[in-house]
């Protein structure tokens, strides 16, 4: 059975179909186009059931080649819904097509499985949060899968040792943790898929969450992507992390015990990790780009009357120095251009976190600086949706904090699904 040529009125007609359609762009005078009919028409016979495979004359429907994109012929297109999915252009044998429909066709029933699936519980993003959200909706009985764009951990995973989670006598690295926190969940049945979240719809009923590997549809979901520390975006800042660039006092600080740190920023998160970094190193150096701290005035007179803290007003840090870490910082005043250099074993960067939040940014109640409004049982404001870890609204953020979050969430989700139908 030979392929049939359509014209644009009758190619968008067939994307209306429920069947994938492949499309053949081809012209005439196109001599490879002619050497692929005879392998395009056994095609079109042999995937008779599964595929609508037609041919179209670009000569004869320019605007349409041109709205599609087609910029070298023979392109072999196959659509779905509407959409086109995948291509293959200038295929050097019927095997080659072959394998460019058995492989989109897989996809696609992979695909359709999914939508057939409804979760009870979708967990959007592997840190600490989520993996406990996971383990906990496992254990529960509950169908759980958590995305991750990456691996499991989120910022813990970049830490080198933590010392004051639980349970570890002699701490642990962020990256191992994770792990285990992930087998931990994956042991009852939670299932991880590796997977960017594109989109989510969370006042749909089932929720909505669209990724990079296809739709997900859930009863609940656990919005858990965590915050990132806001750089000075100045040249080897990432480099050096680990090396002497910190963002976490609470974290790190009791590497640099008896040691000199520079703290840089101004506000409650910096003049706190001044406080606790004062308990620990030898000195401790505010810099600050204004003539007073933005922080509330709660921590002005401590940090005044500590001995080991100094202040270096109206200024930035525009350079690090350093040659295997830090070895200490450029500065330079904003009101009079002076510069100067200071030593120090070590820098922490505490100018304020950004959430990620973009996904959710008008579906999600959130403050002033962007977090997800939600108290200590991570209900947000829409029914079934919770927030946990670093991307909400809390006091402190910190590994313990979040795996307590991912416990306090499945609680709750498990009261909604018992009183709802979903």
């Amino acid at each position: 059975m030979a392929a049939k040529n359509i014209n644009q009125e009758q190619f968008y007609e067939l994307l209306k179909e429920n069947q994938p359609v492949l499309v053949d762009y081809w012209a005439p005078w196109c001599g490879y186009c002619q050497r692929i009919h005879s392998a395009y028409d056994k095609v079109a016979e042999q995937y008779a059931e599964d595929l609508i495979v037609v041919k179209i004359d670009i000569d004869e429907e320019p605007d349409l080649s041109e709205a599609q994109q087609i910029e070298i012929i023979p392109t072999l297109v196959l659509y779905q819904e509407g959409q086109a999915v995948d291509s293959i252009t200038a295929p050097g044998s019927k095997a080659a097509i072959d394998a460019f429909i058995q492989n989109n066709l897989e996809k696609l029933e992979e695909e359709n499985e999914k939508e057939k699936r409804v979760y009870d519980m979708i967990v959007i993003g592997g840190g600490p949060g989520g993996y406990t959200a996971a383990l906990y909706a496992a254990r529960s009985g509950f169908d759980a899968v958590l995305l991750e764009k990456l691996s499991a951990g989120g910022q813990m995973a970049l830490t080198n040792q933590i010392d004051n989670y639980p349970g570890f006598e002699d701490g642990i690295d962020g990256i191992s943790l994770a792990e285990k926190m992930k087998q931990g969940a994956e042991r009852f049945g939670a299932q991880t898929e590796i997977a960017e979240v594109l989109s989510v719809q969370l006042n749909e009923n089932p929720k909505v969450v669209k990724t990079s590997e296809g739709t997900f549809y859930g009863k609940t979901v656990v919005f858990s992507t965590g915050a990132s520390p806001r750089e000075l975006g100045i040249a080897m800042e990432r480099e050096l992390v680990g090396r002497g660039i910190n963002y976490c006092a609470s974290c790190d600080g009791m590497f640099y015990k008896d040691k000199t740190v520079v703290v840089v920023g101004g506000g409650n998160t910096a003049a706190a990790d001044a406080m606790l970094l004062s308990r620990v190193a030898k000195k401790v150096i505010l810099v600050h780009r204004r003539d007073t701290l933005r922080a509330t005035k709660i921590y002005h007179e401590p940090l005044m009357k500590a001995d080991n803290i100094e202040f270096c007003w109206n200024c930035v840090v525009t350079e690090l120095l350093y040659d295997d870490k830090i070895t200490g910082v450029k500065l330079k005043n904003v009101k009079t251009g002076e510069e100067q250099k200071i030593e120090c074993d070590g820098v922490f960067i505490s100018v304020g976190r950004k959430p990620a939040t973009e996904l959710v940014q008008g579906q999600l109640e959130m403050d002033k600086a962007g977090y997800v409004v939600a108290d200590e049982s991570t209900c947000t404001n829409i029914p079934g949706v919770y927030a946990v870890g670093d991307v909400r609204k809390k006091d402190l953020r910190q590994v313990v904090t979040a795996v307590s979050d991912g416990a306090v969430a499945v609680h709750h989700a498990e009261e909604y699904l018992a009183e709802t139908i979903v």
